[in-house]
């Protein structure tokens, strides 16, 4: 359900760049004539919208996908990364854990990169920090 929620909002998100943008190019005056020469006082103008976005409108769209891009994959990856930590640093021991592979169990002990977790009486699993996916709730 998560994932569909995301992917429909980059669609709904790339549909309005692309309405937003093709209205931009539409309302974009045509003035030139056969021989190339450009008439009416709209066209002398220098530095009009038009020449500005024939000029850099390949670096507009590249400026919005690189602003697409950060809010829809680099930001989120940055706070899952962000949150991961916050996890790892907050383990203490008696805490019961869920792993990547789904033990659950109580922490034992804890060492500099690995946790030892009690997941049955007598049955002691030493595992990595980053590989505990949450704490299970009481």
């Amino acid at each position: 359900m998560k994932l569909s929620k995301k992917i429909i909002s980059i669609l709904i998100i790339s549909i309005l760049v692309i309405i937003i943008g093709s209205s931009a190019v539409a309302c974009l005056p045509l003035t030139t004539e056969e021989g190339g020469t450009t008439e009416g006082a709209q066209a002398e103008e220098p530095g009009g919208f038009a020449d500005i976005f024939a000029s850099y409108g390949t670096w507009v769209w590249l400026a919005i996908l690189v602003v697409a891009f950060y809010f829809l994959l680099i930001r989120p990856q940055r706070m899952r990364t962000k949150k991961s930590q916050e996890l790892v640093s907050s383990l203490q021991r008696g805490d019961e854990v869920v792993t990547v592979g789904g033990f659950h169990g109580r922490i034992k002990d804890i060492r500099e990169d690995v946790i030892i977790v009690t997941i049955a009486s007598g049955v002691d699993v030493k595992i990595n920090k980053s590989s505990v996916s949450r704490k299970a709730s009481q």
